[in-house]
This record gives C-alpha cells, sequence and structure tokens, in this order.
C-alpha cells in the first residue's frame, strides 16, 4: 500500500522504480471498486483521495518532469479506473484527477457530486479559491505526453491567492476526465 510522507530532509529519494510500482497497484486497485460515498457527509459535493507518494517523488529538486509525468498517468489511469466501474445510476457525479503545479504532492483522485460545487474549481472568477482564469491555450496532456483515455477530457486553471503574510501564490490545477461531460 502506498503511503504520503512528507520530505522532512535533502537526503536523495531511494527506491524511485519501487515507489512507482507501488502507485501503480494503488492506482489498478481501483479497477474492482467505486469508492463508497454513502459512508460519509459528502455535502459539500466532494469525495478525494490524495497522491499516495513520498513529497520528494512530485516535487522538489529531486524529482524531474519524467517522473512527474509518470506519476501524472498513473492518477488519470486510477480516475478512469473509478470511472469505468462508476454505478448506472451515479449519472450525476463527475470522476477525475487533479494535478496541481507546482505542488504536485496536493494532486487528488476526485469525485465531485456537486455540479455547484465543480464549477465553484473550474469556472473563472473569484471565490475563497483565490482568483481563477482558464489555460485555454495550454494542454498538460500535450506538454507531458500522456495518455488521455477515452471519454476524458482535460481542463486547466490557473489560481491565484494570498498567503498569510500577503504574498501572491500562483497554482495550476489540471483537471483530468469527465470535465466536460454535461
Amino acid at each position: 500500500m502506498s503511503i504520503r510522507r512528507l520530505a522532512l530532509s535533502n537526503k536523495k529519494l531511494r527506491g524511485i522504480p519501487r515507489r512507482l510500482r507501488s502507485l501503480q497497484r494503488w492506482s489498478e486497485s481501483y479497477r474492482t471498486r467505486f469508492p463508497n460515498l454513502s459512508n460519509e457527509d459528502y455535502s459539500c459535493g466532494y469525495w478525494n483521495v490524495k497522491i499516495p507518494v513520498h513529497m520528494a517523488l512530485v516535487q522538489g529538486k529531486q524529482t524531474n518532469q519524467n517522473i512527474q509525468s509518470l506519476c501524472a498517468q498513473t492518477l488519470i489511469d486510477a480516475a478512469y479506473n473509478i470511472y469505468q466501474v462508476k454505478p448506472h445510476n451515479e449519472d450525476n457525479i463527475r470522476v477525475m484527477c487533479g494535478i496541481v503545479l507546482p505542488d504536485m504532492f496536493a494532486s487528488e483522485l476526485c469525485i465531485f457530486t456537486s455540479e455547484k460545487y465543480f464549477k465553484l474549481h473550474t469556472e473563472s472568477g473569484e471565490s475563497y479559491l483565490g482568483k481563477i482564469s482558464l489555460l485555454n491555450n495550454r494542454s498538460l496532456i500535450k506538454e507531458w505526453n500522456l495518455k488521455l483515455p477515452s471519454g476524458f477530457s482535460e481542463l486547466g486553471v490557473l489560481r491565484v491567492d494570498e498567503d498569510d503574510e500577503g504574498d501572491l501564490h500562483y497554482s495550476e490545477h489540471w483537471y483530468i476526465g469527465e470535465v466536460n461531460k454535461f
């Protein structure tokens, strides 16, 4: 089982092929199971699972775009596995993954159970998430040479928000999955 771990030192990350295999096994575990959305309160309209890796595998000076792209593809594959086993009576939900850059450790599998909450994350405007603008002229799929499964599409947004000191923080959020569903 893959586990999330913070990078608390600058020591070289060991066992990268083993860690990537573990992430692949995690992705494949969703081939036969759809997350149970009824066990918890999803009144906010959202279910998620963060990418289960060591932080240094996906961000920081020890990683590279090749490793990040392998991890992104595994997240896409996990989302597609969930999409494939989604119950037929769950047409009102969206299955996707969210890839966050440059803080890829915040990337996740997600299921939006509320259209309003999905639009809050993906439409231009301002909210508690910050100022959101669409990245219409770019494609992470093309930039990283990722495979987009049948029935999936991508949407990139740029978020700008302020930290506690008033400094602006820029992040790209790439939603890959049932983006153009309705």
